[in-house]
């Protein structure tokens, strides 16, 4: 059977959603300023009605083909009602409209006005111009209702050119729809009843029934909400909310499958959900706060819901006011976000375990390798001293201590975790003159003044200064030309410490996670900084990039702000 294809992005279908809902309401319209006579005319605008109607509708967007099967039934019912009713099946088929065009309960405030403007249109031709044709009634002169057609022509037009429309699928609750189609027909026939009846002119039994509803919306307000412990109506109405065209279990499952992504951070983890949670239609926004974020995702409405679990604070900004059903729905939504963030959260911080677990259990090992070294220099040493020939002792020497040297250079290389043994201060102008004696020779350029009344922690900054340089220095190894230079002042009686190189910037990819976790590295931003950054962090100090442009690197150690 051949088949119809629409569009595979179903965004494009939901672009033009405005558009396919004007051109449908216009063309149904032009069918009924059309007299009588022309009914081939009618029944061919009638029908483009109906292709634009099964363009809107919102069932397409659950299909992205429509088989003639499907199509061929559709248009061969609508036209033989249309042959056996008329004008008749016209008037039911609006009724059915409007409550469609009612239906969007959960909907944004520029969505929801385009379709009461729809629902207008449609309850204005159904009042004014197709029930006065179909009942036979004087209701408007020819002039006035010339004036009222081109009126109903130029909103549907607005609705087609309007330009601030969003790209979103839209919502219907079938339930609302049903019901509000009822209520207007009711409405529809009970005017029509009174007018013959009461032998009242149509436009003012239209005005009693209208007053007659609107005492009765009046007292249903009074007893929509809960008062003196009795249940309003309003959360009765509002226990099916859970089923409105809400994609719940479409979001559970992607928020599950970016869970199971080892490689996606906690940030990014983040960012995805909510913008997935964003897409449901009741959802504006989302303010995140914890202890690492404090933003703002999507935009603040007027009705707002504060959720609190495990040290998060969310709020989420709906379009709607939330009940206590969909409080609960939300909730849950907010937990389950929560839940995995703090998943992956953990499992950063036992990856981060498990890594230095490695490094530790390695610097055992090494240990025993410099413990074997030590052994070998002291039986080297009594051999020395014990030997009576002074040239075959130097002999010896010269052959055994280049190996060693190398032996115990290789194991210092491979140590990387450096041990926290405490804490020991010296006055920073011979902290800083002992370092320039370590690095003497080496090309690097020390700068700034010292105060010799200001301490220092050397166990910290020994740790995070000889990475620094040592970082540095591994560049020259591609650029041999590249320049280092460190820095000191002091601010307040606090010691800033800044070392800076023209090399290569630290990769985009790793600036956000550099001090945060272990990254696997081969130009020297691997596990010293992270473990400089830790030690920094636990003495009172943080280490940061405060520069990253082409040749100009710079990290910074400072105090952290009280």
């Amino acid at each position: 059977m051949p088949k119809l294809h629409l569009p595979s992005n179903i965004n494009i279908i939901t672009k033009f959603e405005f558009i396919n809902l004007g051109l449908m309401l216009l063309l149904l319209n032009f069918a009924l300023d059309q007299p009588s006579s022309s009914q081939y005319l009618v029944s061919a605008l009638l029908l483009s009605h109906i292709g634009f109607f099964l363009l809107w509708q919102p069932a397409l967007n659950a299909s992205r083909q429509i088989h003639l099967k499907t199509l061929l039934p559709i248009v061969i019912i609508t036209s033989s009602l249309y042959l056996l009713l008329g004008d008749l099946f016209i008037a039911i088929w609006i009724i059915l409209l409007i409550g469609l065009t009612s239906g969007s309960a959960l909907v944004n405030g520029l969505q929801r006005s385009l379709y009461a403007l729809a629902a207008v249109i449609l309850f204005l031709q159904l009042s004014l111009i197709l029930t006065p044709r179909l009942f036979n009634l004087e209701v408007l002169d020819s002039e006035l209702e010339q004036i009222i057609m081109y009126t109903l022509i130029a909103a549907c037009v607005f609705i087609i050119l309007w330009p601030g429309k969003k790209n979103r699928a839209i919502k219907i609750d079938y339930l609302h729809s049903l019901l509000i189609s009822f209520g207007l027909f009711s409405f529809y026939i009970t005017s029509i009843l009174i007018s013959y009846t009461s032998k009242i002119h149509y436009l003012q039994s239209l005005l009693i029934t209208a007053l007659s509803i609107a005492i009765l919306f009046i007292l249903l307000s009074i007893i929509w909400l809960p008062r003196h412990g009795i249940a309003g109506i309003g959360q009765i109405w509002e226990q099916h909310i859970l089923n409105i065209g809400n994609p719940f279990e479409n979001w559970v499952k992607q928020t599950s499958l970016l869970g199971q992504n080892n490689k996606i951070t906690p940030d990014l983890f983040l960012e995805n959900s909510i913008a997935q949670l964003l897409t449901l239609s009741w959802v504006g926004g989302i303010h995140w706060k914890d202890k690492k974020h404090n933003h703002l995702y999507g935009e603040k409405t007027r009705q707002q819901t504060l959720f609190e679990d495990n040290n998060i604070q969310m709020v989420l900004y709906s379009y709607v006011p939330m009940g206590t059903a969909l409080k609960i729905h939300a909730q849950l939504l907010m937990h389950l976000m929560s839940y995995f963030y703090n998943s992956k959260l953990r499992e950063i911080s036992l990856k981060n375990q498990t890594h230095l677990k490695a490094v530790y259990e390695t610097g055992s090992k090494l240990t025993h390798d410099i413990k074997n070294i030590l052994q070998s220099l002291q039986a080297l040493t009594g051999v020395v001293q014990s030997a009576e020939n002074p040239a075959e002792s130097q002999q010896l020497i010269g052959k055994q201590l280049p190996i060693l040297t190398q032996r115990l250079q290789n194991t210092l290389d491979k140590l990387q975790a450096k041990t926290d043994t405490g804490r020991s201060f010296k006055t920073m102008d011979i902290w800083w003159t002992e370092l320039q004696s370590r690095y003497h020779g080496r090309d690097i350029r020390f700068e700034g003044t010292t105060v010799a009344e200001v301490s220092i922690d050397i166990d910290v900054f020994d740790t995070v200064l000889e990475n620094l340089l040592e970082n540095a220095r591994s560049k020259r190894q591609v650029h041999p030309d590249t320049e280092i230079i460190a820095s000191i002042k002091a601010e307040n009686n606090q010691v800033i410490i800044k070392v800076c190189d023209n090399g290569d910037p630290v990769p985009s990819s790793k600036t956000e996670l550099l001090f945060k976790q272990i990254l696997p590295s081969q130009s020297g931003y691997g596990i010293g900084l992270y473990q400089s950054a830790q030690l920094a962090e636990r003495n009172g100090y943080k280490l940061e990039l405060v520069n990253n442009d082409p040749a100009r690197v710079c990290f910074q150690l400072s105090p952290m702000a009280d």
